[in-house]
């Protein structure tokens, strides 16, 4: 009984651990582009994936009142390394710098092996697919984000092993967004 529930416990703790996580990057990247300057498209030009550092980077206007683009508050990530999603602030392409790292999940409750953004759904009315459906028409695109989101949790008496419990986690969001430009 107590192996049991020992279970239980940790199971609901990783759908708990998964489930936080995803609410969080789907809020964040659903501000991606906005400004309190409707005619500044810079903030749609900051959104970029790297498949190989697992790094998805956005930007949004974080303070409204100079509605001017700042790389040192208005640029943001979510990357997967060495089993944790880490939020980040103020980042390069490529995720290698940062000003603030914060890790958004425990290995102790979760070890996080898979984080993906999938663009493929994106598309503007030229016909135009994936990331780069903005910057190739003066019309209206909409980003759609799939993001998948798997973990796994030790649980006894073998410690950790291929044969631990995996829980995926599914969400898609769409970001819809006037190209600036007209």
């Amino acid at each position: 009984n107590v192996r049991s529930s020992t279970e239980n416990i940790k199971m609901i703790r990783l759908n708990q651990e998964l489930r936080g996580v995803m609410t969080m990057m789907v809020d964040e990247i659903k501000r991606h582009g906005y400004s309190a300057d409707s005619t500044d498209n810079t903030y749609m030009n900051e959104l970029s994936y790297d498949s190989a550092s697992k790094c998805l980077n956005y930007s949004y206007d974080s303070d409204i009142t100079d509605g001017a683009f700042d790389s040192s508050k208005d640029l943001f990530a979510f990357q997967l390394d060495s089993n944790v999603v880490y939020w980040k602030t103020n980042v390069n392409a490529d995720c290698s710098t940062s000003s603030s790292s914060s890790p958004l999940t425990e290995t102790n409750i979760a070890n996080i092996t898979t984080l993906d953004f999938d663009f493929s759904g994106s598309a503007n009315i030229n016909g135009t697919t994936g990331l780069d459906t903005l910057s190739t028409t003066t019309d209206t695109s909409v980003y759609e984000v799939t993001i998948t989101l798997t973990g796994t949790t030790d649980l006894p008496p073998n410690g950790a092993d291929t044969n631990d419990p995996r829980r995926t986690v599914t969400e898609t969001i769409r970001i819809r967004n006037e190209d600036p430009k007209d």
